[in-house]
């Protein structure tokens, strides 16, 4: 059995190789087909990676816990600037939450800098001493920001990679002074280069300052808008969010029947949003190429149609010499398998190279699989196959007198 196979495999390579064109129009479909499951895939889920990787950089577990207006509750009269938020509740958070590891009270703006030589519109960040550990930022120049200087409110600040480059050029920014408005800040520490977050924000246009200095000395405010907690572990984000919730909710004396003053985002849900849509995305392109491949597997039909007619006179002679309807039907089965699947292994070539040019050009890591090369593969056979049904048994229900009298 096993060598009627093979010789039926032969037959089929001679009939490709006899009509060379004809067969590369016809694996035209499967290899669009396959190459573009390959790419899409690739492509979209190495994206996928890189942006979960991006959300991640931007912090250890990290949740956030941001004013929110309500226009309707105690604040309201008070203006757009008064935050529900305060220093206390994040110190609260911090002793009271077990779930939570670190919490730092924070509040950021957009100011001009100058500097002795420039001058330059660049975020503003106050912040606390554990700033740097919550966002994974270490300091690859001078010092990180420490308690004594939160305590004291002493005017100095970290500098970004970006908010270098505009105010200092090439030079070193170590005990430089920098000035917003009247107030004059010493460059301590050059923070490590972190890119753009997936708003595509630059994150290194930044300077830190301890937050009593710019709240009291540059802003003007009281209390800051914005609270970042990490919590203990990745399993930990949801018990830590409903303890802050709780505690908040009592601390700001807020009713059972009335909303938050605040509102609470975990980076886990911004992780689940970009696999969600990633996910929907690659099925798009699945289907997609399961188009090109149908399309492909018509044309294989069609040929293999054709074939049968051009080889009548063929397959009634073998029939006339014994072969049976069995044998009919495998040998144009394997013919179209043979060529759905040189199809399939021209479209993997393609795909695998076309997936890392095409990812290389837009910055990612393609996520190359060799189940996603395998599925194409066996998928392109399969369509070849099921595709060659017809013909097959148009082949092997011809009669062979009327066969062998056909011109």
């Amino acid at each position: 059995m096993f060598a009627l196979w093979i010789e039926c495999f032969k037959m089929g390579l001679r009939e490709l190789w006899r009509h060379k064109l004809r067969s590369f129009l016809t694996m035209i479909g499967m290899i669009m087909g396959v190459s573009v499951v390959i790419i899409c895939i690739s492509v979209v889920q190495g994206v996928k990676d890189s942006l979960i990787g991006d959300i991640r950089k931007a912090g250890r577990n990290m949740i956030l816990v941001v004013n929110q207006e309500n226009k309707k509750g105690k604040n309201a009269a008070a203006g757009l600037h008064t935050s529900n938020l305060s220093r206390a509740d994040a110190d609260a958070i911090a002793s009271e939450c077990d779930a939570v590891s670190a919490t730092c009270a924070t509040h950021g703006d957009k100011v001009q800098f100058v500097s002795d030589t420039a001058n330059a519109v660049v975020d503003i960040n106050g912040v606390g001493h554990t700033y740097t550990t919550i966002r994974n930022w270490g300091v690859s120049d001078g010092r990180d920001l420490e308690p004594f200087d939160i305590v004291a409110a002493r005017r100095v600040c970290l500098i970004g990679q970006t908010a270098l480059r505009e105010l200092f050029g090439d030079r070193s920014p170590l005990n430089q002074t920098l000035r917003v408005g009247r107030v004059s800040l010493k460059v301590v520490g050059v923070l490590e280069p972190k890119g753009f977050n997936p708003l595509g924000l630059d994150e290194d246009n930044v300077v830190i300052v301890p937050l009593p200095v710019l709240l009291r000395d540059i802003m003007g405010q009281k209390e800051p808008a914005v609270i970042l907690c990490s919590a203990v572990s990745d399993s930990d984000v949801e018990r830590a969010v409903g303890q802050i919730v709780d505690l908040l909710r009592q601390r700001h004396k807020i009713g059972e029947a009335d909303g938050d003053d605040f509102k609470v985002t975990t980076l886990k849900e911004k992780e689940e949003q970009a696999r969600t849509i990633s996910n929907q995305m690659t099925l798009l392109m699945f289907f997609l190429a399961l188009v090109s491949l149908a399309v492909g597997g018509v044309g294989i039909m069609n040929i293999m149609l054709v074939a049968v007619t051009e080889r009548t006179r063929e397959i009634g002679i073998r029939m006339a010499i014994g072969a049976s309807t069995k044998a009919i039907n495998r040998q144009f089965l394997v013919e179209a398998g043979v060529i759905s699947s040189a199809g399939g292994g021209v479209g993997i070539f393609i795909g695998v190279v076309g997936a890392a040019a095409i990812a290389k050009s837009i910055g990612v890591q393609p996520m190359m699989s060799i189940w996603i090369v395998l599925l194409a593969f066996l998928f392109s056979a399969g369509v070849g196959v099921l595709f060659g049904l017809l013909p097959a048994r148009r082949a092997a229900g011809l009669n062979p007198i009327e066969a062998l009298r056909h011109d």
